[in-house]
């Protein structure tokens, strides 16, 4: 074995001459000015790899894989130690330490290191350059950050004092801003607040740091830092935010005032342990984007005038309904400065305050101190207000008292979490509200998500395929747009946020649903009926305006046909008992005489102001596949009927009480006096009946009949005749038929579904 000759590296030369040819070699054991393995790969003779994989088979010693330092390795071998003998520490155990080398020869290396961390030492392969960079980021990670920062311009940011001047804020740069975590840590807020964040998160991964900026609602990975700088990383943050920095067990969270540019911006700053550090996310509250007017929001005409009348309202309680992130405060805020020009005294209760509003007395409720929002409210109430914010409602008394509020001559405004507008109403309920005081005191509930706005700078045609979810919603052929990616939307496609709206104004009809308790279906039903639009109407409405991408609606929204079978059996253990009988039904109850009776299948799968979308046809294409070519059957109608002369596949309605499968079974045999020995379920097609301003779904099925069979015609037909499926579509009036049989040639061309079978198949 050879050892090491002092601090050369001869003892590599018996691996080169394995690897090199003897002038090669003979070139590289000549020189005398670098080590021989760097004139080995600087020469081009080999690669770091290929000498690293040599070392390993000569040594039989493991190449380690991610050189990632524990801190307690790091701790146990000082520095000096590790970059005299270019070792790396890894890992620590109660009886070893693990550290990579590029010199598993040097005995005098592992003695110091064993020595100096009091067990014994287990050495793995590295290359040489790797070990001397994260030597650096161990070591010395400020040298990391300095790297970093000489590649960015300088930025401003200071940390200042809630009361102090502005004039004065700009100078309190001093000697310590020249730290590097500090310029770090100024650098990643600066950058966020130029990129329009709404918050910065630090997340600790298992080998680095990431930080990623929440814009326009998604995140994005702005840059990923050493793993070392992660402690005194969260640590300036911590400080800035007068947190405990020795704290690292529980979550924490606090408040911090920047001067960025010479703008105030408020910081709240939330920490969280987790598996590989804390978890740090800055919530950025810029004023200046905060408080908008009603105009700016990026509601459309139509909502923003139902909002505007709404605000005219003089008394009641108003909700702003909706998940975290989907601008409640904004709209709140926007309509408290709507409200400020009117002489009127205007105090909120929030936790926390986000933005300070101008003539508006702003409270902070503080648990510890006992302000709670209900303790708040009922203080709020001596101060002779007349409008009331409240920044959420949590609980039963916070409920309580708002609707009190609103039923003694105030206008109370309130956030809620819920799914969309009606089941604010039951949520209320839920609460322990009276529903006769939720009837006689809600005005109206204001239920919003936010949308990504197209970037108008790169905006052009697309030809992206529509999402399924959005297949019965946008017209054939309507010519869409998406963002191409410029410089102004960082190649996103997308800049600002609008919002969707679902705003509900109650009725005469609405406040009878909600005494009587009316589950959230009946209610959102009786709601649509009456001019309110859904939240997916409303984002299906911003793709035909070029303002917003199919793809976007589709991320954000739940589309009406998926909400409604999420919630069939929700809806169903609602209405057991709802109405009483005694109870008088709105004219536009899904319930009454004229609509679905309790009982019936339910066939509307959506609703809106104009339409109705029901399941109510069947078509089946009546199939030979017992001669050499399929053979479809086609039909006549005769006169008489809705279009006459016309040549189609089985068609006909479904019938109370019975499923799409059973009535293609007997439309089939009373119109053709076929038994169907096969039937295979096919897709959907939709058309929209102006005589009765509806669109129907027509279930599309396959029957494969007898070859030979007698067709016996019923009413509506005069003649039939049996065609291939080419000449099938030529003759079918419709041109779905053409879509519909090219997708029983390619599901059903073999003869059956084959690995679909079990979930095509009916009967």
């Amino acid at each position: 074995m050879e050892r090491a000759a002092g601090s050369t590296d001869e003892w590599i030369l018996p691996v080169l001459r394995e690897l090199l040819t003897s002038a090669q070699f003979a070139a590289v054991a000549k020189d005398t000015t670098a080590s021989k393995w760097c004139v080995a790969v600087s020469s081009g003779f080999t690669t770091d790899d290929a000498i690293l994989r040599a070392i390993a088979r000569r040594t039989r010693m493991r190449v380690a894989g991610a050189l990632t330092s524990s801190p307690q390795a790091v701790a146990r071998v000082p520095e000096r130690l590790a970059r005299r003998y270019s070792i790396l520490p890894l890992s620590v155990s109660a009886s070893t330490i693990d550290v990579a080398t590029a010199n598993p020869y040097d005995l005098h290396c592992e003695q110091a290191i064993a020595f100096a961390a009091g067990r014994r030492v287990r050495m793995s392969l590295a290359l040489p350059a790797r070990i001397t960079e994260r030597l650096e980021e161990v070591y010395r990670p400020a040298s990391v950050v300095e790297r970093l920062l000489a590649s960015v311009g300088p930025v401003s940011v200071h940390q200042v004092e809630p009361d102090t001047d502005p004039a004065t804020a700009t100078q309190l740069a001093d000697s310590a801003r020249e730290r590097p975590i500090i310029k770090l840590v100024d650098h990643i807020v600066a950058e966020g607040i130029a990129a329009r964040a709404s918050d910065i998160h630090l997340e600790s991964e298992e080998d680095a740091i990431s930080v990623r900026y929440r814009v326009d609602g998604v995140l994005r990975t702005a840059m990923t830092l050493p793993r070392a700088i992660g402690l005194p990383l969260v640590s300036r943050v911590k400080i800035m935010s007068r947190l405990d920095i020795a704290d690292r067990l529980r979550p924490q969270g606090g408040r911090a005032l920047v001067m960025v540019e010479g703008e105030r911006i408020d910081l709240r700053v939330s920490t969280l342990p987790a598996a590989h550090g804390e978890k740090v996310v800055i919530r950025i509250l810029d004023a200046r984007g905060g408080v908008r007017s009603l105009d700016a929001l990026g509601f459309d005409d139509t909502d923003a005038a139902r909002l505007t009348r709404l605000l005219e309202t003089r008394e009641g309680l108003i909700l702003v309904t909706g998940p975290t992130g989907s601008g409640k405060t904004t709209t709140l805020y926007s309509a408290l400065h709507s409200l400020v020009s009117r002489g009127l005294n205007v105090i909120t209760v929030e936790d926390p305050v986000e933005y300070r509003i101008p003539g508006i007395v702003q409270s902070q409720v503080n648990e510890k101190a006992g302000l709670t929002f209900a303790a708040a409210l009922r203080s709020i109430l001596r101060q002779d207000p007349d409008v009331i914010l409240v920044g959420e409602i949590r609980d039963a008394e916070t409920a309580a008292i708002a609707i009190q509020a609103a039923l003694t001559g105030h206008l109370v405004f309130a956030t809620l979490h819920t799914i969309d507008a009606a089941s604010s109403i039951t949520r209320l309920g839920d609460l322990g509200v009276d529903p006769a005081k939720t009837g006689t005191a809600l005005k109206g509930v204001v239920a919003q998500r936010l949308l990504r706005r197209m970037c108008s700078a790169c905006a052009c045609d697309s030809d992206e395929p529509i999402p399924p979810s959005l297949w019965d919603c946008i017209p054939n052929g309507a010519r869409l747009k998406a963002g191409a990616g410029c410089d102004v939307c960082a190649g996103t496609g997308f800049r600002g946020r609008m919002a969707a709206v679902e705003l509900l104004t109650m009725t005469p009809t609405l406040t009878r649903l909600t005494v009587t308790s009316a589950p959230a279906p009946v209610i959102t039903a009786a709601a649509r009926a009456e001019g309110m639009r859904s939240l997916w109407t409303s984002g299906v409405a911003r793709i035909m305006s070029g303002e917003t991408t199919a793809a976007e609606v589709s991320r954000v929204l739940d589309s009406e046909t998926n909400r409604a079978g999420d919630g069939d059996q929700a809806s169903a253990e609602q209405t057991d008992d709802w109405p009483s009988r005694d109870a008088k039904l709105p004219a536009t109850s899904p319930y009454s005489e004229h609509g679905t009776q309790p009982g019936m299948p339910e066939r509307r799968v959506g609703t809106d102001s104009m339409t109705r979308i029901e399941v109510g046809v069947v078509d089946v294409y009546v199939i030979d596949p017992q001669t050499e070519t399929w053979r479809v059957l086609a039909l006549r109608r005769g006169t008489g009927t809705r279009c006459p002369g016309a040549w189609e596949a089985v068609h006909g309605r479904i019938e109370s009480e019975e499923t799409p499968e059973d009535a293609a079974v007997r439309e089939v045999l009373e119109e053709t006096g076929l038994t169907i020995r096969r039937l295979y379920n096919i897709t959907v097609h939709s058309f929209y009946l102006h005589q009765t301003a509806r669109v129907e779904v027509a279930i599309v099925f396959c029957a494969f009949v007898d070859s030979g069979a007698i067709v016996t015609l019923g009413q509506e037909h005069v003649e039939y005749t049996w065609l291939s499926m080419e000449d099938a579509a030529a003759r079918f009036l419709w041109p779905r038929a053409t879509q519909a049989l090219g997708e029983i040639r390619q599901l059903l061309g073999s003869g059956d579904a084959g690995p679909a079978e079990d979930v095509l198949r009916v009967l």
